[in-house]
């Protein structure tokens, strides 16, 4: 069964395991004016490429001090990733940030989700380009993500 962990932010990430085995990718944006936004053909192509059984969206909600505009972007980009899904016939699931981070990261401090993804696979490189150097946290986190939801399918 091959899951699929989504941190849906423009500077998220998608996370698809299958046996053990990892595959991450950036979130796919596009310039749009003065901005960026989630190019949903990419992601379109993506999923084709690689469709999942299941996936895990990250459930995400607006944080306050944050922008109109941000939240609003933001807010389209996650309704995006969820419409896909649900067009393509994906059956999909939403986690809050605390609910995958309190089975992920039970008893690690806080800041922790590189330390504890890279205890789960080893040598996986979790920057976004080689070119990197710093992990990608998006990356890390829509690995984690995928994770969970491998463990709530399982009963576990």
């Amino acid at each position: 069964m091959t899951i699929l962990g989504i941190d849906p932010g423009l500077s998220g990430g998608l996370a698809w395991e299958n046996l053990g085995f990892l595959k991450l990718r950036t979130m796919p944006t596009v310039k749009v004016g003065k901005g960026n936004q989630i190019d949903e053909q990419a992601l379109i192509v993506m999923l084709k490429e690689d469709r999942p059984d299941h996936a895990w969206i990250e459930l995400v909600h607006a944080m306050p001090k944050q922008g109109v505009c941000s939240m609003f972007t933001f807010g389209c980009g996650w309704g995006l990733v969820r419409g896909i899904l649900a067009g393509m016939g994906i059956p999909y699931s939403l986690v809050s940030p605390q609910g995958w981070q309190k089975v992920m990261l039970a008893g690690q401090p806080r800041g922790s989700e590189y330390l504890v993804a890279s205890r789960i696979w080893p040598g996986q490189d979790f920057r976004a380009s080689e070119r990197c150097k710093v992990q990608h946290e998006g990356l890390v986190d829509a690995a984690l993500i995928c994770e969970y939801g491998r463990r709530a399918l399982a009963g576990g």
